[in-house]
Parts: C-alpha cells; sequence; structure tokens
C-alpha cells in the first residue's frame, strides 16, 4: 500500500468522509507534477494521452483534517484510489469552473 498524503480543510474532509465527495483535486503545479508523475511538467503527459498521471503508483489517499497528531485518529481518513487523471472538477467540490487539475478519484 502507498500512501498520498493529502492535508484538507474541515469542509472537503467531511465530504469526502461523509461520501459525498468522491474526487480531489490538486493544482497542475511542479510540486504536484513531480509527486504524482515523477517529472515537473504535466504537459508531456497531458499531450502524449497518458491515460493516468499515477505513475508514482499511489494506491491510497490518507486525508487528514489539517496537521494533526498522529494520536488523533478522528482527523485521520484513508480512502483507496481508483484514478488520478487531468480534467476539470466540480465546483461544488471545490474546482474553479473550467481550470485543470490532477483529479484524485476515489473508490466508493
Amino acid at each position: 500500500m502507498k500512501e498520498l498524503h493529502l492535508p484538507l480543510k474541515a469542509k472537503w474532509f467531511r465530504m469526502i468522509e461523509s461520501g459525498e465527495k468522491k474526487e480531489e483535486y490538486r493544482e497542475l503545479t511542479p510540486f504536484w507534477c513531480k509527486r504524482l508523475l515523477g517529472f515537473e511538467m504535466a504537459l508531456f503527459s497531458y499531450r502524449n494521452n497518458y491515460q493516468s498521471c499515477n505513475r508514482n503508483g499511489y494506491t491510497h489517499a490518507h486525508f487528514t483534517l489539517g496537521y494533526p497528531s498522529k494520536d488523533d485518529i478522528s482527523r485521520h481518513m484513508v480512502k483507496r484510489i481508483k484514478e488520478i487523471v487531468i480534467g476539470t472538477g466540480r465546483p461544488e467540490w471545490g474546482a474553479e469552473p473550467g481550470k485543470e487539475y490532477f483529479v484524485i478519484k476515489l473508490e466508493d
């Protein structure tokens, strides 16, 4: 199991916890490109029609409500990752309309 650690604000943490929000978004920055793709350019992946942007093999997303201590289990949650792609997100889940992101899709 390889975990992708993602701190969240309370609103998004609670929506994922309840099952209402089924994907999380990260911007197409050099940091996230390096972390998810292994190199700093998303355009290489996008232009070459890679179906998956999970080249580092993450299997689970470890969400935290802010930056809690390891002992505070109420603020930790692990969900299985279905896939990570580049695309637009849903505004009601925190994405800006028309903007492209890394979309981390979660299994039910």
